[in-house]
């Protein structure tokens, strides 16, 4: 059975669900030694499989990856399960949940995402 439910109410009902696998949980800050402009926050669900991990590359700093100079970039890395357990609960696509979970991040913890990613990276497709 389909709902047709507003644009509020899908943010309600989606940041509701994330505050409570994430009830309680603190993000754990950790500093870049390399630089003082770059860090890392990681986010672990109550069952520690869910996990969130939002990085900041500030003005001037380098991603160790492919070497690109950064202007204060803030990059989302989502599980693959929670993408995928929201998608099957809501049945919303992909880019969506993206959407949802960067904006209750960002609202969360007063940080700016301009990238967002899965990880781990999935091998094949889900089928929903």
């Amino acid at each position: 059975m389909r709902y047709v439910i507003t644009q509020g109410q899908l943010h309600r009902v989606v940041y509701k669900y994330l505050d409570n696998i994430f009830d309680g949980a603190e993000p754990l800050n950790i500093p870049n030694p390399y630089s003082d402009n770059t860090y890392r926050m990681e986010l672990r669900s109550k069952k520690n499989k869910m996990n969130v991990t939002y990085y900041y590359y500030g003005p001037g700093t380098y991603d160790d990856d492919d070497d690109t100079k950064h202007n204060g970039v803030g990059e989302l890395s989502i599980h693959a399960d929670l993408i995928d357990t929201l998608r099957e609960l809501i049945s919303i696509r992909q880019t969506k949940v993206f959407d949802l979970i960067s904006d209750w991040f960002s609202e969360k913890y007063n940080v700016d995402v301009d990238e967002v990613s899965i990880y781990p990276e999935r091998k094949k497709p889900p089928v929903y």
